[in-house]
């Protein structure tokens, strides 16, 4: 990467508590918070985390050779930099890097569907600029900056998702990002037991729309409760809208088997060839067109990029199950509007079976069993023949819910338990929150 030793300290000045007498200028190789895996010439961030303290294993950095350590505490070590915050000097630093490339950036927030649209921007950008992504699910204030961070110097665009759990997360990473195109995707319930409440997700995800001092181009859904209000805050900007009902700057016009014609601002009418049909991949594949055609990509980079995107890891995707059935990989995370979307695509299958393997939606606050029940009540309503479930609210569900639901208390009994009934006309989703580890149990079902 193109950065020293004393271009940080000339970033941090204002920060800095305590800076080694003995600090040696170096060329910087990469930026870890991980002890284990620095190598020769990297930046150590050491960071308090919920179960370890990175600042337990400054010596562990240095000894496999890092060139500097930011930290918040004081160390004896001269190549130790002591910072207000560690956080924010990583945020600091990796604004002052986006810079220093000339970079573009996009970012994109919103409850669902923020790592699809992020991976098929990504896809269609790289079709023509060299393009940087969010790094897995790095999305936060330490995650967003290591994905800048760890780019190639060449990048010429940041696709960078923008995740929140509490109100000003989304204004400290546009503050880094300084996103030149921005698309808001939709608001629901998440996370509700840090935000406290829906209006402080919607207030979270509005700082999106705030004023950095540029206008930029923000993608706003037509179609969404919401938009007149989200126009209205992001007045100062430049509104591009999408939909697929009305007339908009990015429009789904007309669909046939393999096939979208979506109207653009930009180049007219385009054929977009694709197996996506689901309303929720619809407008996310609007978002995407919107967002690339707005920020440079051309009309064969956009259709390309559809064409080879591929829909990531544990979001409805579909594999090959044990003896021939069909195993929807839905396991990366689960709220209750997402889990609707995803039960819509399930009884959309060809499949005579449709099944659920359902576990715990995390962070739902004092209505989480609530929200449970009228999940199963939804997937009732789609004639979903079966669901096995985990969770903490087992025994209210089948006390309110009419339909065919098998209660486990681990994975393990409920892989032995469906293994053998699988067959070649069942269809099977499974989805749960990120904590239940469910990608265990698609691995199991799988061939």
């Amino acid at each position: 990467m193109n950065l020293s030793v004393s271009e940080i300290i000339r970033i941090l000045q204002n920060d800095i508590q305590d800076i080694g007498n003995a600090l040696i200028d170096s060329e910087i190789n990469s930026f870890k918070i991980d002890s284990r895996t620095v190598l020769d010439k990297d930046v150590f961030v050491a960071i308090q985390g919920n179960n370890l303290d990175g600042h337990d294993y400054i010596d562990n950095a240095l000894e496999n050779g890092a060139c500097l350590a930011i930290t918040n505490r004081s160390h004896k070590n001269p190549s130790v930099l002591k910072v207000r915050d560690s956080v924010k000097s990583l945020g600091l630093i990796a604004n002052y890097y986006i810079k220093k490339l000339k970079s573009k950036s996009i970012g994109i927030t919103g409850t669902n569907g923020k790592s699809t649209v992020t991976a098929m921007i990504a896809s269609i950008m790289q079709q023509c600029l060299y393009t940087a992504q969010t790094l897995g699910n790095y999305n936060n204030q330490i995650g967003l900056p290591l994905s800048v961070l760890n780019a190639n110097v060449n990048t010429e665009i940041f696709v960078l998702e923008m995740g929140a759990s509490k109100v000003g997360d989304i204004r400290d990473l546009t503050t880094i990002a300084n996103p030149k195109t921005v698309a808001l995707l939709n608001v629901s319930s998440a996370h509700l037991d840090s935000f406290g409440s829906l209006e402080n997700i919607l207030k979270t995800k509005e700082e999106i729309l705030e004023d950095q001092g540029y206008e930029k181009n923000v993608v706003l859904n037509k179609d969404d409760e919401n938009f007149s209000k989200w126009a209205k805050k992001a007045s100062r900007h430049n509104v591009i809208t999408i939909s697929k009902r009305q007339e908009s700057d990015y429009r789904l016009i007309g669909q046939s088997p393999g096939k979208l014609i979506i109207k653009t601002k930009k180049f007219g009418n385009m054929n977009i060839d694709t197996d996506f049909h689901e309303d929720y991949m619809i407008t996310n594949i609007l978002f995407a067109i919107a967002c690339s055609a707005e920020s440079g990509a051309d009309k064969e980079s956009i259709k390309k990029g559809l064409v080879t995107f591929e829909v990531p890891k544990g979001r409805f995707t579909v594999l090959n199950g044990y003896n021939n059935s069909e195993i929807i990989d839905s396991s990366y995370n689960a709220n209750p509007v997402s889990f609707k979307a995803a039960i819509d695509s399930l009884a959309a299958r060809s499949h005579d079976d449709k099944w659920i393997i359902m576990g715990q939606m995390g962070e739902l606050g004092e209505d989480s069993e609530e929200h449970h029940i009228n999940v199963i009540k939804y997937a009732e309503s789609k004639n979903v023949n079966k669901i096995f479930l985990i969770s903490e609210h087992s025994g209210s569900i089948k006390n309110n819910v009419k339909m065919d639901i098998t209660v486990f208390k681990s994975k393990e009994d409920l892989i032995k338990t469906i293994l053998p009934m699988l067959k070649s006309n069942v269809s099977v989703l499974i989805k749960a929150s990120r904590f239940m580890k469910f990608e265990s149990i698609v691995k199991s079902l799988i061939e």
